[in-house]
């Protein structure tokens, strides 16, 4: 309370003050009866006596006429009248609660200087406010105004009413010791004083003098509802769990109390903490059924009891809603419920409960428990990944770990039976120590990631990897099938000895073992092809006879090709009898490559002079065959024959076909010049002349240009026309005699180019085409300078080199600079719409099945990158349609092929495509493919599907990290639709928190916090 300053006199208490001042005033009326002073004192003493009659009205009305009569007479000699006048209307005003108290009393306290009537005026005003619940506002009045002056009765309301308005501000440490003042007091604040005064103690933790208070106030109708509960929660703290059943139970059973769900929940803590589980369960359950918010506390209060009483589902149901948190309730949580999932054979929630309890560290055993526990889950379950890096991790952080010992057991069967290569390989070869036992896993990992690596056309990495398997011969047959992925590798990278070796080392060890395309008939067939590349017809032909037994994935199509290859070799041996015979054997049963076997056979009767024969043939094959890629040939052999019986008529139509059907083809500057060959030498000189122009003016630098134009140069001479020859000279941009200095210094550059050393000859060419840019061998000079260009990784100065040559027209250089340019624009500069350009221009010149197969395989992928899906849909049924295509082939086939459909939203069609995709190559593209099945059940809606498509692609294709985060995110996408958050938070946090993959990672980042938000805005937890 404010302490006001004393003057040095005192003044008297009020009612002494009120009696001397009658007595002068009754002097005065004695002395002197005049107007101007007995008439003011009177109405100001009524106004007096009034006031103490507590008419507060009448009383207000007299004094504001006393105020009027000395303001209007300036009776200055009467000061303390008016302000004592001044007082009592104020405080009139206040009594009164008049709108207009608060200023009065206010102007009053500001205009007078008069201790004791300021101290008065406050406590009326604070009582004011008091009254208006302005407890704010009534504090600093109360404070102001002295008891001194006040009845005890007023030193009681001002007392408690000062304390509750400190209590309904909070200040408690205020309240409290006024409360304290009066509680003791028997008169109408008793009761709440002490119920006040008990709740601060209580508030203060001073349970023993709130429990003093709240018992005085129990049985009060306007605290009885009420205080039970505080009685019973005191006991609850004071850790008297028996006086709180005890008291707590009976107020429950007999009702009506206002805290009954609070204080069922309290009986319901009392005995959960008494470990008395089957009876708290009740009170526990009640509250939670019946109350609108809980806290986490309260979920796991029940959850915990229904674990100790067995009841494991609904254990489960409730500590799953915990999942969130990251505290030490949070993690215990967790393991409990870990625990509630193992014991009812829930092992794949029981992983995601112990990856949540392993990110926590409040308590670290749980945590090292969790972490084993979660590698071990995801072991025996089949995350291979997550197995790996979890226990590699726990057995380096937790070496003396009671659970070590089994985390390194369980790591060996990983090492040795995983197929995610590609994270083994990391972990083991940061190994610092290798057993023998992982040294075997070693070998066997290393092979297995060499093998994906190949897939991948990673081929370096994969050769080294395949010598790590080969250093470590623990298993006789992966040293054997390292040794054919080793051939493999050299033939793709056209190093035809290091396959032979590999290849014969490979067979050398006897008893060749089998693994999908490494096998015995693919082994065979590699080593006959090696062979044959190098000219060793005879060598060869023992492996092609081998490779005709069917053993292997590809059988058919293997089979075949090695009867075409052998016939091949006996061609070259010129042992045509057999090879005829072979050829037959692939006519007669409609085999693939049919065509091809015609054709050669049809030449073997040209060698043999059978010309009647051969024609015969190849104008068969035309008819069998029509869309063979030999027609063309055909009927240019067909034309050649005639021409060499000088059946130079019979010739014509045949060259002319071939020009009708590809006129800016390969064949086509061959065929104009036999054209005019053939017409020179049935006398149509002018018919001649045409043609052999056609091929300088449309094919001006291929070979046949020049040889058309020593024809033409023979007509014109013949003609004595040498101006015109002479003209079409100039015109052609060439000379009358190539110059000898031109041909010596291509043929050095050729030189160079031929003995492999690029870098010299890439200058060489460079330099004769800054000497002669339109010298006669320009042309081959710009191809051979990409091809150095681009075997010297040179590829941004090679592409513009090929595209040169192209723009030259056909030549014997464009088709391999189409294939060139198509398959850098694609893979190195990822210009797709010009790789596809290239791979339309490729098509159009292809000689041979191989590079129409690339054009084809080209314009697929283009097409795929380009979005152009209703071309892909169309190239890739085409590629599938072609005969005898590899399995490489298939699988992007029927993966971009799937990949369309799905976006044309047919998602059955596409399923189907994948799955075969899938089915032929576990490399990344079969990966994508396994991604794209569970993808397009989820769009599906097919979420049971979805979800086991998704398991799939996690547990057999885990060395694509990209592919198994998505697979990820969803399952989690699977679970967030079911409204199991638990599993999807578990799910999109793994991604979240381990994924290397940034676009991925936030990704699952976003995700989870969605799933967080939707599962608390249904969640009673508050």
């Amino acid at each position: 309370m404010k302490l006001f300053t004393r003057k040095n006199f005192s003044l008297p208490p009020l009612h002494v003050f009120f009696l001397l001042a009658g007595i002068a005033g009754s002097a005065a009326v004695h002395a002197q009866q005049t107007r101007i002073y007995t008439e003011p004192d009177k109405t100001f003493k009524e106004a007096q006596q009034l006031y103490r009659d507590g008419k507060y009205a009448l009383s207000m009305q007299l004094f504001k006429r006393t105020i009027d009569d000395i303001s209007y007479f300036q009776e200055t000699n009467r000061s303390l009248v008016n302000t004592d006048a001044h007082y009592y209307y104020a405080m009139c005003a206040l009594k009164l609660q008049n709108e207009d108290a608060e200023k009065k009393a206010l102007a009053f306290i500001k205009n007078f200087n008069n201790s004791a009537r300021e101290q008065m005026v406050s406590y009326q005003l604070a009582r004011f406010y008091f009254h208006r619940n302005k407890f704010t506002e009534a504090i600093p009045y109360y404070e102001a105004a002295s008891i001194d002056n006040l009845s005890n009765e007023d030193i009681a309301d001002a007392k408690f009413e000062l304390a509750y308005c400190y209590f309904n501000v909070k200040d408690f440490k205020k309240a409290q010791p006024l409360f304290a003042s009066i509680k003791e007091i028997q008169n109408k604040y008793y009761i709440p004083a002490n119920y006040y005064y008990g709740f601060i103690s209580y508030y203060n933790k001073q349970y023993d003098a709130a429990l003093n208070s709240f018992k005085r106030v129990t049985g009060d109708p306007k605290y009885d509802a009420v205080v039970p509960y505080y009685i019973a929660e005191i006991y609850y703290f004071q850790g008297k769990k028996d006086q709180l059943i005890a008291y707590a139970e009976p107020l429950i059973r007999k009702g009506n109390v206002y805290y009954e769900a609070e204080l069922k929940q309290l009986v319901g803590q009392a005995y959960f903490e008494k470990k008395d589980y089957p009876k708290a369960l009740p009170y526990l359950e009640e509250y939670q059924e019946n109350a609108d918010e809980i806290r986490k506390e309260d979920v796991y209060q029940l959850s915990y009891a229904y674990y100790q009483t067995a009841n494991l589902d609904k254990a489960i149901t409730g500590f799953k809603q915990l999942s969130s948190e990251k505290d030490s309730l949070g993690q215990n949580s967790m393991y409990l419920l870990g625990d509630c999932y193992l014991r009812t054979g829930q092992k794949a929630n029981a992983r995601n409960a112990f990856a949540f309890c392993a990110r926590n560290s409040s308590n670290p055993k749980q945590q090292e428990i969790s972490r084993f526990n979660y590698g071990k889950l995801s072991f025996e379950l089949g995350y291979q990944d997550a197995a790996i890096t979890e226990l590699t991790t726990f057995v380096n952080n937790y070496p003396r770990s009671e659970y070590n010992k089994e985390a390194r057991e369980i790591l060996v069967q990983l090492f040795a039976n995983t197929n995610n290569y590609k994270e083994a390989i990391a972990i083991l070869e940061q190994l610092p120590e290798k057993s023998p036992a992982v040294l075997r896993a070693y070998q066997k990992v290393a092979y297995g990631r060499a093998t994906q690596l190949v897939n991948d056309q990673q081929l370096a990495e994969a050769d080294r990897l395949l010598d790590i398997a080969l250093a470590n011969p623990y298993d006789k047959q992966i040293g054997q099938l390292a040794q054919f992925w080793k051939a493999e590798i050299a033939l793709r990278q056209n190093n035809t000895d290091k396959a032979i070796n590999s290849l014969q080392a490979y067979f050398d060890a006897g008893n060749t073992p089998v693994s999908g395309e490494a096998n015995t008939q693919t082994a065979s067939y590699n080593m006959g092809y090696s062979l044959l590349k190098k000219e060793q017809y005879a060598t060869a032909l023992p492996y092609f006879e081998s490779a005709q037994r069917a053993s292997g994935p590809n059988a058919g199509r293997i089979t075949n090709d090695a009867v075409l290859r052998a016939a091949d070799c006996y061609y070259m041996l010129r042992d045509f009898a057999k090879a005829t015979a072979l050829y037959d054997r692939i006519i007669n049963a409609n085999e693939p490559g049919a065509d091809y076997a015609t054709y050669q056979k049809s030449i073997i009767l040209g060698i043999q002079g059978k010309h009647n024969e051969k024609l015969a043939l190849l104008k068969q094959l035309a008819t069998s065959y029509p869309g063979s890629n030999f027609t063309n040939e055909s009927e240019m052999e067909i034309a050649d024959t005639y021409l060499s019986d000088e059946r130079f008529t019979e010739a014509i139509p045949y060259l002319k076909n071939v020009l009708q059907k590809q006129p800016n083809g390969p064949n086509a500057p061959k065929a104009l010049v036999k054209l005019g060959l053939a017409y020179f030498n049935t006398n149509q000189d002018n018919t001649a002349l045409q043609y052999f122009r056609q091929v300088v003016e449309k094919f001006p630098n291929s070979t046949e240009a020049n040889e058309a134009l020593q024809s033409i140069r023979t007509i014109y001479v013949e003609q004595g026309k040498t101006d015109d020859y002479l003209a079409l000279l100039k015109a052609s941009g060439k000379s009358v005699s190539a110059s000898a200095e031109d041909s010596i210094t291509y043929a050095a550059a050729e030189t160079r180019f031929s003995n492999a050393d690029y870098a010299g000859a890439i200058t060489a060419f460079t330099n004769y085409l800054q000497k002669y840019p339109n010298g006669q061998f320009a042309l081959q000079a710009s191809f051979y300078k990409a091809e150095c260009l681009y075997n010297n990784k040179d590829y941004a100065n090679a592409l513009p080199a090929y595209e040169f040559v192209l723009t030259r027209g056909t030549s014997p250089f464009a088709e391999r600079s189409a294939l060139q340019a198509a398959y850098l624009n694609y893979y190195q500069v990822k210009n797709y719409a010009k790789a596809k350009e290239y791979y339309q221009q490729l098509l159009a010149l292809s000689t041979n099945k191989e590079n129409t197969l690339a054009a084809n395989r080209g314009l697929l992928r283009s097409n795929y990158q380009l979005k152009s899906w209703d071309d892909v849909s169309v190239q890739a049924e085409q590629l599938l349609s072609a005969s005898n295509i590899s399995t490489d082939d298939q699988i992007i086939g029927h993966f971009y092929l799937g990949k369309a459909q799905q976006e044309k939203q047919q998602y059955d069609e596409a399923i189907n495509e994948y799955k075969i995709a899938a089915g032929l190559t576990k490399s990344e593209i079969g990966a994508e493919a396994r991604y794209g099945i569970a993808n397009c059940y989820l769009l599906k809606n097919d979420l049971a599907a979805a979800e086991k498509a998704g398991f799939d692609v996690i547990k057999n294709t885990s060395s694509y990290e990209f592919w198994t985060a998505k697979a990820y995110i969803l399952l989690g996408d699977v679970y967030a639709r079911q409204k199991d958050y638990f599993n999807a938070k578990a799910t999109f946090q793994s991604i979240a928190e381990n994924c290397p993959i940034p676009e991925l990672k936030a990704e699952a980042k976003d995700k989870l916090a969605k799933a967080e938000a939707e599962e608390k805005a249904g969640s009673k937890i508050k």
